[in-house]
């Protein structure tokens, strides 16, 4: 929706009185400026001004004189005034150029909307509009204005059980260069991206924000009261300046849904965003790393030629939204801190667990995947469950999730063998295999650059089980590691290779009660204070770390 002011001139006596030269041409006298803007809707629809309201004017003379510059002009009484006056030479045409909101420090060459819109939305919407060839005069010259920013429109349905507490739309630039004669914004490439909250406009059912115009893949985050939160990745979209956005979200207790969206009204109707369909990879191996839909990932070469990560994967598969509660059946959560009964990180039993939802922490420990979001939403079960050795799973293409010999052949030891064997199996020939340790030790690990992150496990012993964040953690019995007290010390890694079905009643396979994977995990002890690495196995509804690795070349 455009804005139309009026820029009106009033004629005055008395500045009259103070032009000696009087207009030449015949015109009216030179009388201070009055802005009127002619508008019939509320700022509710961000289609006026409220009281107060402060605009930035620039008058530029066809000669290139600039007769005015960043001229403060405020609303009162529905209309635009201040200090300037017309000049008196009626026959000088100028063009005015004029934006909100008004910066003293003068007009500006960039802009960067708030990040918290939910007191900032208002100073994010930056709009601005410029007319030429205008003659002083004491008609009505109007002057069109636009939003120069894009909006997004986020429609909810809340099935939650719980109030909304926060919208969080996160991965765009904030930061805009701005040329006011071209009336347009473009996306600062070398800003960073950051989160923006955005404005409540019906409690539990619409907010909004202003973002700068860009080629983004929004993650969309939901808080309700009850502290759950929930994510999900939006499609990518090149979002057009005037162009407003909607997102449809149904919130449910442990999952949002994206879908497309309905009317739209005010700005120019840009359609609808919904869920992330293509994940964009670029491969930087001579540098260390790749690309994986935006995020950055660090990659190591080991000594054996394999290219894994050196970090946790945090790829949110569509269709599938991060849990802050480890009970929901939701396929993939959070990682968590320990919260211990005393506040001292030094005791050895914590009593519960907390999610941690912030980016920082998100990008130290990654997310916790079951089999189902490991594989990119396909159920396991005891029929197929040997078919996914090796599988791409949500790894990105030319990467797929280890195999149990991969990981056997990093930590050289094996609980059991891929054939069901019984009995430990030893592979002294492994990377990082320590004979004192029985196993891989976790410092030979990261001195090859391997990066081995502690962050837990959301634990499910078997189908029926209650699922929980496990609450075992370091303390100075079993780590010398003093920064680590009070973390968690019990940590899987995922592999793509199937131990076994378990059944209550072997002689009768509708009796299943879990099915096992191969996964490798540490042990911290005195005896293995730098945390020994061995394959284990769990059940594949259990949330896990996962780390992909290259495909053989």
């Amino acid at each position: 929706m455009k804005k139309s002011l009026l820029f009106l001139l009033a004629a005055s006596a008395v500045m009259a009185s103070c032009n000696k030269d009087g207009n030449e041409a015949g015109g009216p006298a030179a009388g201070p400026v009055v802005i009127n803007p002619v508008l019939n809707f509320s700022r509710a629809s961000e289609t006026n001004f409220d009281e107060g309201d402060r605009i930035g004017l620039t008058v530029l003379k066809t000669d290139g004189t600039k007769y005015a510059e960043n001229q403060l002009m405020t609303f009162r009484d529905g209309v635009f005034s201040g200090n300037l006056q017309w000049y008196a030479e009626a026959n000088d045409k100028s063009t005015l150029t004029a934006y909100y909101p008004y910066d003293e420090a003068g007009a500006p060459t960039e802009f960067s909307v708030e990040t918290d819109q939910t007191t900032g939305y208002g100073a994010s919407d930056l709009i601005a509009g410029s007319k030429a060839d205008v003659l002083p005069t004491a008609q009505a010259v109007v002057v069109p204005f636009k939003h120069l920013l894009t909006k997004l429109l986020v429609n909810v349905t809340n099935e939650s059980g719980s109030d909304i507490r926060s919208v969080v739309l996160g991965g765009s630039v904030p930061k805009a260069t701005v040329d006011l004669a071209a009336l347009t914004a473009t996306v600062d490439g070398s800003a960073s991206a950051a989160e923006i909250t955005a404005q409540q406009v019906t409690a539990n059912k619409q907010y909004r924000a202003i973002v700068v115009p860009q080629e983004v893949a929004f993650t969309l985050t939901v808080s309700t009261a009850d502290d759950r939160t929930l994510s999900q990745n939006l499609a990518s979209a090149n979002l057009k300046a005037g162009g407003q956005y909607t997102v449809d979200v149904r919130v449910l207790p442990d999952d949002i849904q994206v879908t497309l969206s309905g009317e739209i009204t005010g700005w120019t109707d840009e359609g609808a965003i919904g869920p992330s369909e293509e994940v964009v990879f670029e491969e930087h191996l001579d540098e260390n790393y790749f690309l994986y839909d935006g995020e950055r990932y660090t990659t190591v070469k080991l000594s054996n030629g394999q290219y894994w990560m050196a970090e946790p994967m945090r790829y949110i598969p569509r269709g599938i939204t991060p849990s802050t509660d480890p009970v929901a059946d939701s396929h993939m959560w959070y990682p968590y801190k320990l919260n211990n009964e005393d506040g001292s990180e030094n005791t050895i039993n914590a009593a519960s667990a907390t999610a941690l939802t912030g980016a920082d922490d998100i990008r130290k420990n990654g997310y916790f995947y079951d089999m189902y979001a490991a594989l990119g939403g396909v159920e396991v079960t005891e029929e197929n469950c040997n078919d996914f050795e090796g599988v791409q799973g949500i790894c990105p293409k030319g990467w797929h999730i280890p195999t149990r010999t991969e990981l056997w052949n990093l930590c050289g030891l094996s609980n059991k063998a891929a054939s069901g064997e019984s009995g430990n199996q030893i592979n002294e020939e492994a990377l990082f295999y320590d004979q004192n340790y029985g196993g891989g030790n976790m410092a030979k690990f990261n001195e090859a650059g391997w990066n081995y992150v502690v962050s837990g496990v959301r634990m499910m012993t078997n189908f029926a089980a209650e699922p929980k964040y496990q609450l075992t953690q370091f303390y100075s019995g079993n780590t010398s590691k003093s920064e680590l007290f009070g973390t968690p010390a019990m940590t899987y890694i995922m592999s793509s290779t199937c131990y076994t079905p378990l059944y209550q009643d072997k002689e009768d396979p509708s009796k299943l009660t879990n099915i096992q994977f191969f996964s490798m995990m540490t042990t911290f002890t005195s005896k293995y204070p730098e945390g020994r690495i061995n394959v284990a196995y769990i059940s594949t509804k259990s949330g896990q770390q996962l780390r992909c690795v290259r495909d053989s070349q």
